[in-house]
């Protein structure tokens, strides 16, 4: 760089700068404000634009943030302050290392990949601590958004204590609790039996409930779902249905217990003379719904009476259901019966793949209604009992705003959608806007962390998955010459 590559601040959280054309200075990156016998700064860059053409030297003008004072190798403990002019060199990736380990404390940190637009090959690492808050993860069809959302799993049960329950509609996280071969792994076979060891108890606590072979059954017991949610999977409204519901509620009270089913309901309804409940049981017949697989038989565990109280990990297969509707009213109950459990305060992180089909804006059917105002009030009130979402979507627009709104933490994939990038930087205005726009440039597995997950807003790039992965996309066989 030449002597004109000069950086200015007038409030000591902001700089302005002008340079020659320099691959190393890039949206995104970190860059040394060196001013010479003063205190330095660390900066990461968030703006450039062309400038114009002196002597036939294109030069560009740009924009970022203060992040750190430093002493040129260190990072010390003082205040930014506004400066005059500095000298602008790309920054030594050792220095961004100590300031995103500064920030993050004795706070356990999930290395994630590494560091995009820092030299190096800086370990990109995400602060664990920051997944008590609320986080989106948000990426186009292909753009490696679960892979990458199975490396943060792996990584919170690897180096954390928390929970996590997962709601799985397209079965890819049904296999995260096995570990991959070392060949795929890329490790020799002791660093690869070291890993499966530590791996290993990790993921002890782990249990995939679905209807597959050798998975633990997926099902409620009707009885057990509040009051409200039964009369959803009845379509009954107290005021529409005013006869119906008063015979549902005095049937369910003269039951006396949770462990009944729809069956009961309707054998009951059919034996009282009672025009109401006469329809009540009609109603029962005509909405084929007493015999779904999602209910618990009499005398059958439901799912939660399998799940320890010490569990670590479930993984919901909704995936393995055979209807929508089935999916739907077991993603409701799901939620439903994480709300009811707030009050046992146990730090749990609810995983909602496809967030956009469990809480839209726009419920389709009336368990999304149900489950979006669960996750309402789980989004507004949750924290505080340690409950903690992190929402998988390809469409941010369609989640419910009352949820979304609440989301401080960003995980964002390739998108290229000009409207869901600008809501996205409207919903995260804490989050530099001409950072959220790199989404569009991304590549598979590239993507940008930003919130209480990360001590700056970071470019990344997935690393290896440890675990196997689960949903594959059908092969492209079709494409191939020939057609063979």
């Amino acid at each position: 760089m030449i002597e004109e590559n000069t950086a200015y601040s007038i409030d000591g959280h902001l700089f302005h700068f002008t340079s020659s054309i320099d691959p190393a200075l890039e949206v995104g990156g970190y860059v040394n404000l060196d001013r010479d016998g003063e205190a330095s700064f660390l900066g990461q860059i968030l703006d450039i634009d062309m400038l114009d053409a002196r002597a036939g030297t294109m030069r560009i003008a740009g924009r970022g943030e203060i992040r750190a004072v430093t002493d040129g190798t260190e990072i010390i403990d003082e205040k930014p302050a506004p400066f005059g002019a500095a000298r602008l060199v790309p920054a030594d990736p050792k220095l961004v290392l100590s300031h995103f380990g500064k920030l993050r404390g004795k706070k356990a940190g999930l290395e994630i990949g590494k560091m995009r637009r820092v030299s190096g090959g800086a370990p990109a690492t995400l602060q664990a601590a920051g997944f008590g808050r609320h986080t989106l993860v948000c990426g186009q069809s292909g753009s490696g958004k679960t892979y990458s959302l199975g490396v943060i799993l792996e990584r919170l049960l690897l180096e954390t204590n928390l929970r996590i329950a997962v709601l799985d509609p397209n079965s890819d996280y049904v296999r995260l609790g096995e570990l991959a071969d070392a060949g795929r792994l890329g490790m020799d076979p002791t660093a690869h039996a070291e890993l499966s060891g530590r791996y290993g108890a990790a993921v002890n606590g782990l249990s995939v409930h679905g209807t597959r072979p050798g998975q633990k059954p997926l099902r409620s017991r009707f009885g057990r779902l509040p009051l409200a949610q039964q009369a959803l999977v009845l379509d009954l409204d107290p005021i529409r249905d005013a006869r119906q519901y008063n015979v549902f509620r005095r049937i369910i009270r003269e039951i006396g217990s949770t462990e009944y089913t729809l069956g009961d309901v309707r054998q009951r309804a059919i034996a009282m003379f009672d025009e109401g409940a006469r329809d009540l049981a009609i109603r029962i017949e005509n909405l084929d719904v007493e015999d779904l697989g999602i209910w618990a038989p009499t005398g059958e565990p439901a799912m939660i009476d399998l799940v320890p109280k010490d569990w670590r990990a479930l993984v919901l297969d909704l995936g393995s259901l055979p209807s929508a509707g089935e999916r739907s009213m077991m993603a409701a109950s799901a939620v439903a019966h994480f709300w009811q459990a707030r009050h046992d305060r146990q730090p749990t992180l609810l995983v909602i793949d496809e967030a956009h089909n469990v809480c839209p804006q726009t419920p389709a059917d009336r368990f999304q209604a149900m489950a979006a105002e669960e996750l309402a009030a789980i989004a507004g009130e949750g924290r505080k009992f340690g409950l903690y979402l992190l929402l998988v979507t390809q469409r941010p627009q369609k989640i419910h705003v009352n949820v979304l709104s609440q989301c401080e933490n960003l995980l964002l994939m390739r998108m290229n959608s000009t409207s869901d990038i600008d809501h996205l930087a409207t919903v995260f205005s804490h989050v530099p806007s001409t950072l959220i726009r790199q989404a569009s440039t991304f590549g598979l597995g590239e993507g940008l962390a930003a919130g209480r997950i990360a001590a700056d807003p970071m470019l990344f790039r997935t690393g290896t998955r440890y675990s196997v992965e689960g949903g594959s996309d059908i092969p492209a066989r079709w494409a191939e010459h020939g057609g063979s």
